[in-house]
């Protein structure tokens, strides 16, 4: 007890006051870290996980877990998952999905009943098989660091101790739990390193937990350094804009050394790969208008620097204008097209006009697609649209959020706002006019 109480104040993982949620599944860990929150006299309730697994035994384990909250006379909560049909619909394990579906409803119950934090039972043993299944993996340094006492709302008290530890604790208390028989299978990667890797290791260090823990503090006071110098660099480097983009000059990047290391932790955030960013390090040299994706967000290479911007979500259907007057949004801006007489207007001070009878309706509004081209006005030839835009210099990031306007016979009339198509241009003929303007917030 003496040791579990010290952990939790060197730690500072929480105080007598505050209500804690404790995992609890049956095993030999969880059950000791219940009995020593009831020993404590901590304030605590239970939340159980039925993934649905294991047969009967899957509900033997959630009757027993109900019968420990019983005992100390603590709230309990349980659910039921398809784990599954989960994890063949996300296409992803068995063991994944019963994480994914564990970890957000016990998030869920521990904010709807306003407890402090969620504890698992999580033993300095599986902080040093987690550091092994990480080097197999591929790992930066957050991943040597193992699992922490504290991330946010969710602690790890149980990291006082060993495994073996946790194992004489709950003899020597006599305590009943249920044992998953799926421990003992070398089926998954995690107990392979626990029952065939550790023991040779043991013989090496027999205390290889203390020095793991050792290394972990190391470590995680390394990343907290470099956390602090990225970010103090990010905020130096990325230079944010009014429209959801940041610029990063690439002749700053190239002075960082070493590159890979700094060029990785600045965007890893973002949900960049290494493996991405290894091919952006290769060229970036090689022009503007190449693309770099992660899930959320895109790197543009746009001449001498980086654009990094949120993925636009596909929310922009194509618009068709059959009837004039007519207003619209398209990524941002609002717009108005309306038609007039020639002689009743001067033709400036609107963003385009275009000789009415030119043109066959209905009008198409729509984004740019590979391959288009039109006659900008004055040119005697088609020009490809990317390239038009090029050549003003426009964004690459802009470049899906101009509008492009299209006629009934699906000849592009006008890229707005910069160029009408030379076709539709009006002359000393034209008797009546079509007006694309802007509508400015007042």
């Amino acid at each position: 007890m003496d040791k579990f109480l010290r952990f939790i104040a060197e730690n500072s993982l929480f105080t007598k006051e505050q209500p804690i949620l404790l995992a609890v599944s049956g095993g030999k860990d969880s059950v000791l870290m219940a009995y020593l929150f009831a020993e404590a006299g901590f304030n605590f309730g239970i939340a159980h996980c039925n993934f649905g697994l294991r047969e009967e035994a899957s509900n033997l384990d959630e009757e027993f877990v109900k019968s420990l909250a019983d005992q100390f006379k603590v709230d309990f909560y349980s659910t039921h998952f398809s784990t599954e049909q989960y994890a063949s619909e996300n296409h992803i394990s068995i063991q994944m999905a019963a994480r994914d579906l564990r970890y957000k409803w016990l998030e869920e119950i521990r904010s709807k009943h306003n407890y402090s934090f969620l504890a698992v039972a999580h033993h300095q043993t599986d902080s040093v098989e987690t550091v092994f299944l990480n080097l197999l993996r591929g790992t930066g340094i957050a991943g040597l660091s193992g699992i922490l006492p504290k991330r946010d709302k969710l602690i790890r008290p149980l990291l006082a101790f060993t495994g073996e530890e946790v194992k004489d604790i709950v003899v020597q208390k006599k305590l009943d739990f249920r044992e998953d028989a799926s421990n003992a299978s070398t089926k998954y990667k995690r107990n392979r390193i626990r029952l065939e890797v550790l023991p040779v290791l043991r013989k090496i260090n027999p205390e290889i937990e203390k020095t793991f823990l050792a290394n972990s503090k190391r470590f995680h006071a390394v990343e907290s350094f470099l956390t602090q110098a990225v970010e103090e660099l990010r905020l130096e480097l990325f230079i944010k804009e009014p429209n959801e983009e940041t610029h990063i000059q690439i002749s700053h990047l190239k002075e960082l050394n070493p590159i890979s290391l700094w060029i990785y932790e600045l965007f890893s955030p973002y949900g960049f790969t290494e493996a991405v960013l290894s091919d952006l390090l290769r060229d970036w040299d090689n022009g503007s208008g190449r693309s770099f994706y992660s899930s959320t967000h895109q790197i543009l290479v746009d001449r001498t620097s980086l654009i990094l911007k949120p993925l636009v979500k596909e929310n922009f259907e194509d618009l068709s204008i059959e009837a004039l007057p007519y207003e619209f949004t398209w990524f941002h801006k609002r717009y108005k097209v309306y038609s007039a007489d020639r002689a009743d207007l001067s033709l400036t001070g609107f963003i385009q006009v275009i000789d009415f009878d030119a043109v066959k309706l209905p009008l198409l509004v729509r984004s740019w697609h590979q391959g288009d081209r039109f006659q900008p006005l004055g040119m005697k030839g088609q020009k490809k649209v990317s390239d038009f835009l090029i050549s003003l210099k426009i964004p690459v990031t802009l470049k899906q959020e101009v509008p492009v306007i299209e006629d009934a016979g699906q000849s592009i009339v006008a890229i707005l706002p910069w160029r009408i198509d030379d076709n539709f241009k009006v002359t000393p003929k034209t008797k009546k006019v079509i007006i694309f303007d802007e509508i400015k917030d007042e």
